[in-house]
């Protein structure tokens, strides 16, 4: 890289490094809230001072300026489009918090929530972390839209309020790494979903979910052939999900309309004390995301070790019972084996007995011969 402006990257003259902290150690305010920052951040930041880098909208605070739906409803309406495959047009911003059920009821704060011409609702959530924001939270999103959508035709219809009256909602959550439930789709980065009868019954049940890996996108997008055109979702999801120049370059090559929201990113680039603003409450986000992570990390581990513990345990207990059968088993042959001794035994006192009667009966025959045998030589001798 050159040591001199002059050269020029996707975001403007670029700078040399020395030049940009000599102007960040100037500034006091800057300077001051640089090094707040992260040693990932700190170095984002310089980067992206010098413009050699972009940003990600997947930082909370970049992505809420430019898809600020009161100076730029043309942009939400263009990206929901592409992701829901129809034409919507936003009209208006919603107040993001809806009042709690209960009094200790818990707070949904979206991060956009916006209503369409047709009265739709559409919510859009930035995740860095997809693990963060699993089904069942998307199901409380949906279900609070359908509640507020609820409550505001019910006032102003009263009595003639008809549930027909109802229109859909979207809930779209895009996230840069996806969790494990979605790595597992590694040809599919846009999921799809609604609710669905195993009948085949056709019903209208307002919600649907659109579900976004950015991670997933670029792993697949990164190995198609340079010379494939890229479809206007596709232009989308690389502003969004990526800041590396290149693809800056084929987001511009392949939409023109990207040029005016890249003007304003780069606006930061030379006003560093908003620009260190927008990076410190995007590692706040960050942070307080990341603590959540972490705690659900470790909550999910001890749980798959006590479950661990649970199945060695009932094993244990199943083996035991085993062994308990078998000790069983084994108590009874020997209680066989002892009365077959004791029979073997007895056997054999009567096989002694018999043996002492026939020594007995033995000597009685000798004694018996030896008498004939005394008769016969008598005889003999007469003769």
């Amino acid at each position: 890289m050159s040591k001199t402006t002059g050269q020029v990257g996707v975001f403007g003259d670029l700078k040399t490094r020395e030049q940009v902290m000599h102007e960040i150690r100037n500034n006091h305010t800057v300077y001051a809230e640089f090094l707040d920052l992260n040693e990932d951040f700190q170095e984002h930041f310089v980067q992206f001072c010098m413009g050699i880098r972009g940003v990600m909208m997947t930082y909370d605070s970049f992505f809420k300026k430019i898809f600020d739906v009161e100076t730029h409803p043309e942009r939400l309406s263009d990206f929901i489009s592409c992701i829901v495959g129809k034409k919507l047009r936003v009209k208006r911003a919603l107040p993001k918090e809806h009042c709690r059920i209960s009094e200790k009821g818990s707070l949904l704060i979206m991060d956009i929530l916006a209503e369409t011409d047709e009265g739709e609702l559409v919510n859009v959530e930035i995740q860095k972390i997809g693990y963060l924001f699993p089904g069942q939270r998307a199901a409380c999103y949906a279900a609070d839209m359908i509640m507020r959508q609820y409550e505001h035709e019910k006032s102003i219809r009263g009595e003639k309020f008809d549930y027909r009256d109802m229109k859909k909602s979207y809930t779209i959550v895009i996230m840069e790494h996806s969790s494990k439930e979605f790595k597992e789709y590694k040809n599919d980065y846009v999921h799809h979903g609604t609710w669905k009868f195993d009948t085949g019954l056709q019903l209208e049940l307002l919600s649907e979910f659109y579900f976004v890996s950015l991670d997933i996108f670029l792993d697949i997008e990164d190995n198609k052939k340079k010379e494939d055109k890229m479809s206007e979702l596709e232009t989308w999801l690389y502003f969004i999900g990526s800041d590396k120049p290149e693809h800056i370059r084929k987001v511009l090559a392949s939409d023109l309309k990207f040029k005016e929201m890249y003007r304003e990113i780069v606006y930061f680039r030379y006003h560093p004390k908003e620009a260190i603003r927008m990076f410190s409450e995007a590692l706040k986000v960050l942070d307080e995301n990341t603590t959540k992570y972490m705690i659900e990390e470790m909550r999910q581990e001890l749980e798959d070790n006590l479950q661990e513990l649970l199945n060695v345990q009932q094993k244990l207990m199943e083996t035991n019972e085993e062994l308990t059968e078998k000790n069983k088993e084994l108590t009874e042959k020997g209680k066989e084996l002892i009365e077959k001794d004791k029979e073997l035994t007895e056997k054999d006192k009567e096989l002694t007995e018999k043996d002492k009667e026939l020594t007995e009966k033995d000597k009685e025959l000798e004694e018996k011969n030896r008498e004939i045998e005394k008769l016969r030589q008598l005889l003999l001798e007469k003769e």
